[in-house]
């Protein structure tokens, strides 16, 4: 805002100019939590018992959406072509002063297309469309929430993520052994764990997650590359082979 008002001459400079922001460091008692595909088909088995929440994990784990664009997630949003079948992250939905608020993604790049890439989980969405009762209206809301006061299923209210974290996923962490202050966000970076594991390069992670350049991808997830080098090692080798190859034949020439 300042910037925009100093390069229109609103104000003649930024005060904000000699602020410096705070190093992006994590608290000590932070640490990011990365499922294997085991325990996400573990702890959806347990949230199974509460419909639909273990699809809710499993969809999470495997497709990396921020809460805010889970809950903004409309019928229209999957789609489920036999070749193709992707979600489509167009909006958000954020409680703001106690109050659900539409919006947009935060960013250009935020605005994607995330492929769906396994097949189980296609064939489990399809499945919810087909039950959904508003299937027929684009612009139903995905996710159901639950009624006020009772496990009701409430199509016509926005599901609420961190709700779902307090009430039905923190209360069975401890007896599948996974970290008791794991957060909805680490379903995000599990996500990415799972990509980078399958060998998926980082730059199409960077896209599906909707980062705003791959230097986000790289500074969050780094950590995360394979580190079997056993093709470039080879590649390498066969460059260099190559090159001492091509340098003494020329030496004989001489």
């Amino acid at each position: 805002m300042f910037r925009y008002a100093t390069k229109h001459r609103l104000i003649s400079h930024n005060p904000c100019e000699a602020v410096e922001l705070p190093k992006n460091v994590h608290t000590k008692d932070f640490a990011s939590v990365f499922l294997s595909n085991g325990q996400v088909d573990a702890l959806g088995a347990a949230m199974d018992a509460t419909e639909p929440y273990g699809l809710l994990v499993r969809f999470c784990a495997l497709t990396g959406l921020r809460a805010a664009e889970v809950q903004g997630l409309r019928i229209r949003d999957v789609v489920l072509s036999a070749t193709g079948a992707h979600v489509e992250v167009r909006q958000t939905v954020r409680r703001i002063n106690y109050k659900w608020t539409v919006g947009t993604p935060k960013s250009a790049r935020s605005r994607r297309d995330v492929p769906l890439l396994d097949r189980s989980l296609i064939a489990d969405l399809k499945l919810c469309v087909l039950q959904h009762p508003h299937s027929g209206d684009p612009d139903a809301l995905f996710w159901p929430a639950r009624s006020n006061g009772s496990r009701r299923l409430d199509f016509s209210r926005n599901i609420d993520c961190g709700s779902v974290l307090q009430y039905y996923m923190r209360p069975l962490l401890p007896e599948l052994g996974l970290p008791p202050k794991m957060r909805w966000h680490d379903l995000r970076h599990t996500y990415a764990s799972l990509v980078l594991a399958a060998g998926i390069p980082p730059y199409k992670l960077s896209r599906w997650m909707g980062h705003v350049s791959l230097v986000t991808t790289d500074t969050v997830h780094s950590h995360l590359y394979p580190s079997d080098y056993s093709a470039e090692i080879a590649q390498f080798e066969a460059f260099t082979s190559g090159a001492v190859a091509v340098s003494d034949r020329l030496a004989v020439e001489r």
